[in-house]
Order: C-alpha cells, then sequence, then structure tokens
C-alpha cells in the first residue's frame, strides 16, 4: 500500500490538510467527504474552519491504517484534486 498524494502516515492514521479561500469552500469539502464516508461505511475524523479542512483516517477496531483507509483517501483525492 502506497501512501496517497498528499497525504501522510501520522502515529496510526492517515492524515492530509487542505487549503481554501474561505469557510464556504472548506465546508463544501467537507460535505463531499461525508458522502465519500457514508457510502463505503467508513467514517473520517474532520476537523475544518476558515480556509482549512483536516482529515485523519484510520480504522479503529484494528488500531492502524487500513486498505479501507487508503480506498476512502483515494476516493477523496479524486472529489478534491
Amino acid at each position: 500500500m502506497s501512501v496517497p498524494e498528499g497525504w501522510s502516515i501520522q502515529e496510526n492514521h492517515l492524515m492530509r490538510e487542505f487549503k481554501f479561500e474561505n469557510f464556504l469552500e472548506a465546508k463544501a469539502l467537507v460535505d463531499k467527504i461525508s458522502i465519500i464516508c457514508e457510502a463505503k461505511n467508513h467514517h473520517a475524523d474532520i476537523h475544518f474552519g476558515w480556509g482549512y479542512v483536516i482529515v485523519e483516517l484510520t480504522t479503529h477496531d484494528q488500531g492502524k491504517v487500513t486498505e479501507l483507509d487508503f480506498d476512502v483517501a483515494n476516493s477523496i483525492n479524486e472529489v478534491e484534486d
């Protein structure tokens, strides 16, 4: 498993920070991520505010990053990059 572009492994999760020009653009990404996570039944930890979104992915029941996390990260990249 290779780390998706823009993401890094931090302890036991994948993490990526996105930058935006304003709050509405940041929230728009959060909405897209929510749809992806619901469809895949794998839910990210999302932190956002004016001009930024931070996404963290981990498979909680395994305590580590798994293929499912990479799959969700790649799907997020598809809607944002």
